[in-house]
């Protein structure tokens, strides 16, 4: 017993003194030891990889399946929450404390998150329901680079697939709420701060108005809107900054049945249709519409119009063959 416990101490100490470990403690100041380099380790796993069957064309296609089904269903879930969610965000904080649509799209990827972790456990049991078997694949040939990458691809193609998807939540979503929102908020805060001037005295053939107030998108198209809905076609258009925060519009117009300039006695009527729009921009849009809606309907009942015509001529003429 004493013998073998010499010969085991004897042997630990001989290989102690040839490991790296005792020469990198006897080298002192230099500090020398022996590794593995980065080529040994690459030669190794070609030999390794070299011994390993390759896997089957069946084991591949359902090692991609499985690694893409489940991306699909996180793409979707991830984009359809985070669509809705950033919707829903930019709807109601991002009009109450003015937030981009881009910032309540970084909000709404909080949520998309948080519904990947916790749903991430089904999301991965989807090849099983869909009755994707397993790939039957070893764990050496898991480690091969062909097995790799083809599970990272499958989970790319899956992710890209899922958030096309959920893109299709777009057509759902009112995208144009969140703008008219804002655009409303922001007419309420500023329902004093806009100056209109209409004027016959500048130009003998048109009506020059000039507008100013906050640079706020959509206004310069409401504005436009509720001009042509009203009767007057617009000839010039131009605007410049008077201020940090003021621009200044300047519209010239006629009367769309006349080509004249408005009469005076009308001034004091346009000035205040434009006022209202500057106030409640979304009736012109609404308006415009409207108008739109009207002209689609006018259309289909002047088709069907046609139509009748054409039956009860057919109706008033008989046509008695020869025998």
């Amino acid at each position: 017993m004493h013998s073998l416990r010499r010969s085991l101490i004897s042997a630990t100490s001989r290989n102690f003194a040839t490991s790296p470990c005792s020469r990198f403690v006897r080298g002192g100041a230099s500090r020398r030891y022996k590794s593995t380099t980065s080529a040994d380790a690459r030669q190794l796993a070609e030999e390794v990889s070299n011994a390993t069957p390759l896997p089957t064309r069946p084991q591949l296609k359902r090692l991609f399946l499985r690694a893409a089904i489940p991306m699909v269903g996180f793409g979707f879930m991830d984009q359809s929450v985070m669509l809705h969610a950033g919707n829903a965000i930019d709807c109601t904080l991002g009009v109450s404390f003015g937030l981009s649509t881009l910032t309540a799209a970084a909000f709404g990827q909080f949520f998309s998150d948080s519904a990947g972790v916790l749903f991430g456990g089904a999301l991965e049991r989807l090849a099983t329901v869909f009755g994707i078997p397993s790939s039957g694949l070893t764990s050496a040939q898991r480690a091969l680079p062909l097995v790799r990458r083809l599970r990272v691809l499958g989970g790319l193609a899956g992710v890209l697939l899922g958030c096309s998807l959920g893109l299709l939540n777009l057509l759902i979503i009112d995208t144009e709420r969140s703008p008219i929102l804002k655009l409303r908020q922001f007419s309420q805060e500023n329902e004093f701060a806009f100056h209109i001037e209409a004027s016959n005295s500048e130009r003998d053939d048109a009506t020059v108005l000039t507008v100013r107030g906050p640079d706020v998108d959509g206004f310069l198209a409401s504005l436009t809107s509720t001009l042509s809905a009203n009767g007057y076609s617009l000839l010039e258009l131009s605007a410049k900054k008077s201020g940090e925060d003021v621009i200044e519009d300047v519209f010239v117009v006629v009367k769309m049945n006349t080509r004249e300039q408005v009469p005076d006695e009308e001034l004091d009527e346009l000035a205040q249709t434009l006022l209202e729009a500057t106030r409640s921009p979304l009736n012109a849009n609404a308006f415009k519409e409207k108008v739109h809606g009207l002209e689609d309907e006018n259309a289909a009942l002047r088709s069907r119009l046609h139509r009748l015509e054409g039956v009860i001529r057919k109706s008033q003429i008989d046509i008695v063959a020869s025998n």
